[in-house]
């Protein structure tokens, strides 16, 4: 039997295509992040446009067509498991989802966009049935801080541990953010 991961970071999106003003100065935090020695497992994912894809062919958006693992902005290091994964979605597809993540004990999920990606990629470790949290200080969002502050209310609302007073009764939500 596989041994399971303690505590896994999940790095969404952080990389060159989404680089802006408003995420430039979390790289540097996600990366002193990742070299605190509380985690034994790292996923580190990567968006990658195409033409088939949603992003490319209802959006109309041709940006990140030239995507690949040479994009990314954070470096694990040397001796922390770590797997880099290409996704054409906003968040990781069921099966590789399964396969990246089905033997965490918990994962702690940060990068770029809150409002698209990041919170694209909790709704699925919810809808899973993951122990997570959402680190919003160590998110970001390509379109700005009120983008970013938007999909934390959306995580916190739809995702947070604590019941909102409407929700009584109807048993505790999943997941906290921070």
């Amino acid at each position: 039997m596989t041994k399971p991961f303690r505590n896994t970071l999940l790095i969404v999106d952080v990389q060159k295509e989404f680089l802006t003003d408003t995420t430039r100065d979390r790289v540097p935090e996600i990366q002193k992040l990742l070299e605190t020695g509380r985690y034994d497992y790292c996923i580190l994912t990567y968006y990658k446009n195409t033409p088939q894809t949603p992003l490319y062919n209802r959006l109309h958006c041709y940006s990140g067509l030239d995507a690949c693992s040479d994009s990314l902005l954070i470096h694990p290091p040397v001796g922390l498991l770590t797997v880099i994964e290409e996704k054409t979605t906003y968040a990781l597809p069921h099966q590789d989802l399964s396969r990246l993540v089905g033997q965490c004990s918990h994962i702690d999920l940060v990068g770029f966009d809150t409002d698209a990606c990041v919170l694209a990629s909790a709704i699925a470790l919810f809808d899973e049935g993951y122990d997570f949290d959402v680190l919003g200080e160590y998110c970001a969002s390509t379109n700005g801080r009120d983008y970013h502050e938007a999909g934390m209310k959306i995580i916190n609302r739809v995702l947070a541990r604590q019941l909102e007073p409407e929700c009584q009764g109807s048993g505790p939500a999943f997941t906290p953010t921070r």
